[in-house]
């Protein structure tokens, strides 16, 4: 990311919609949900409790807000079992709005045979991120999805992400463009990253959250105090760059 930064290849625009990550109280969430501009759409993590609270809780959402759209992320917490267990609580009319569910089972097969089952569309990551470090990688292996989630940092090269994406449009599937932990600095280059290859999706940058300090750049609304980059102290580095 830093070499197209220095190419000057990243728009000075950023597509800072991005979807919200949504923790904590759903009452005092709703209020926040409902004031979204434009298209609604927000993240929820499951997989952390229940999969009868998590489907319940998805249930509400989608209930109670005609216009949201959910996406879910799992982090393949759940057995068949307790993935089936979980949809049991989310209405059949609802889960349409399920942009996606990333990642429900422990295994790519067990993902695929719930969506089958529940019409419940799920999305690559980890399996993604794991696939594209072997030699013979071709995303064709890694259908019956409807999206995969991309995160530059970890793919490592700029233009494969181009190449991911355009490969993932010749099969039908949409991308996403996601953090993983990056600095307010490493999200303003995704978030314009996105703007660049993907102008007309949300991005899933909403992370900046799980930090104590911004880096840099501020992320735009974020209150975090903002620390230089000359500040900072070198702790590790690539043998390739001494």
């Amino acid at each position: 990311m830093a070499h197209y930064e220095l190419e000057q290849a990243l728009p000075e625009q950023g597509n800072y919609y991005v979807a919200p990550l949504c923790t904590g109280d759903p009452d005092e969430l709703l209020p926040v949900l409902n004031n979204l501009p434009g298209q609604k759409v927000a993240k929820v993590k499951v997989g952390l409790y229940e999969p009868i609270r998590d489907g319940m809780l998805v249930n509400l959402f989608l209930e109670s807000m005609p216009d949201l759209t959910l996406r879910l992320d799992a982090n393949r917490a759940w057995t068949p079992a307790k993935a089936l267990k979980f949809a049991q609580y989310v209405a059949p009319s609802l889960r349409s709005r399920i942009a996606f569910l990333e990642e429900p089972c422990q295994s790519p097969s067990e993902s695929i045979a719930f969506s089958i089952d529940t019409g419940i569309a799920i999305a690559w990551d980890e399996t993604l991120q794991e696939a594209v470090r072997d030699a013979d990688f071709a995303l064709e292996n890694l259908l019956g999805v409807k999206t995969i989630v991309i995160k530059p940092t970890l793919i490592g090269s700029v233009y494969r992400v181009e190449a991911l994406i355009e490969k993932a449009k010749t099969l039908g599937l949409q991308a996403v463009i996601s953090s993983s932990l990056e600095s307010s600095l490493g999200l303003n280059q995704l978030a314009r990253l996105a703007h660049k290859l993907l102008p007309n999706e949300v991005p899933g940058l909403d992370t900046i959250g799980l930090f104590r300090a911004q880096l840099e750049t501020p992320w735009p609304n974020s209150s975090l105090p903002v620390v230089a980059l000359q500040e900072q102290s070198i702790v590790w580095r690539s043998e390739s760059s001494l």
